[in-house]
């Protein structure tokens, strides 16, 4: 689910916008800004913060984890086949299976059924999402995108869509398929406690304690497999693609866990030689 692959992070109405920050990062001739973004929203994030919609109009290219424009069914549908013979009871086994498809069944969703028990777990968690009024569409990286794109501005992802679909698709071999079924279901069970937590934390402005909501939110498999591939190596990865890319002055829109931690962004660029600088910008919604 989001949690796992963007940590999924909420607005709250009468709340002071502290955290995830903007930060400048500079090096030679190069600027960078970066955002940890909110991926889903609802109508209350109405506007962006203005030293977020500075930065745009102060760069020349907006960096996604991912350009949606480039996600097509065709780059998805070899991740979404599951080998001739497997279905969920022999993947998950038959209790497990049965919660899923009954899940499934009363989310409306029976359509999922022929697809990897992983990937049904992720559109019952969006689905459950949309029931409590949050969409994509009014997200920090959607409405970016919208406005570089009435600007003229070039957009570009950090990755493929097809990366974190690639590292999903792996977890029946890492035999944490199960894990991460199971969780999500827990997960759904209590899904507005679970959100108003997180919110709590991530308006506290306490990195650490949301990184360790992560820690405690899985098994010691899935946590490694979610802290070392979901996050550190493809942190990695994206500042290999911002050396390619080499450009003079970029935003960075990309989920807040992302940014912090000893493995995070904004360690990295230090590491790699960047001044970084904390831009502060607090806006009540």
């Amino acid at each position: 689910m989001k949690i796992f692959w963007h940590l999924l992070l909420w607005l709250w109405c009468s709340h002071s916008l502290a955290t995830p920050a903007l930060w400048s990062a500079s090096k030679d001739e190069q600027q960078l800004w970066l955002f940890g973004s909110i991926h889903i929203a609802d109508d209350r994030l109405a506007e962006l913060p203005p030293a977020l919609l500075q930065a745009l109009d102060d760069t020349e290219l907006l960096l996604l984890e991912v350009d949606p424009r480039t996600l097509t069914p065709a780059s998805l549908a070899p991740y979404l086949r599951m080998p001739a013979g497997e279905n969920w009871q022999s993947r998950l086994g038959p209790a497990l299976s049965a919660e899923l498809d009954a899940a499934v069944s009363q989310a409306g969703l029976a359509r999922l059924k022929p697809l990897p028990p992983w990937f049904a777990a992720l559109q019952l968690t969006q689905a459950r999402a949309m029931a409590l009024g949050f969409a994509g569409e009014q997200g920090v990286d959607m409405q970016m995108l919208a406005h570089a794109s009435a600007r003229q501005i070039p957009i570009a992802g950090l990755e493929s869509p097809s990366t974190v679909f690639g590292m999903l698709a792996s977890l029946p071999a890492r035999r944490l398929e199960a894990d991460f079924v199971r969780h999500t279901l827990d997960e759904l069970n209590d899904m507005q406690q679970h959100l108003d937590r997180l919110l709590d934390t991530w308006l506290s402005g306490d990195e650490e304690a949301l990184r360790g909501l992560l820690q405690e939110e899985a098994g010691a498999d899935l946590k490694a497999f979610i802290e070392q591939e979901l996050l550190l190596s493809r942190n990695r990865m994206w500042l290999e693609q911002l050396h390619r890319l080499d450009p003079s002055r970029a935003l960075l829109v990309v989920g807040a866990l992302h940014l912090y931690g000893e493995h995070g962004l904004l360690t990295l660029l230090e590491q790699a030689g960047y001044t970084l600088n904390k831009i502060e910008d607090k806006v009540i919604y």
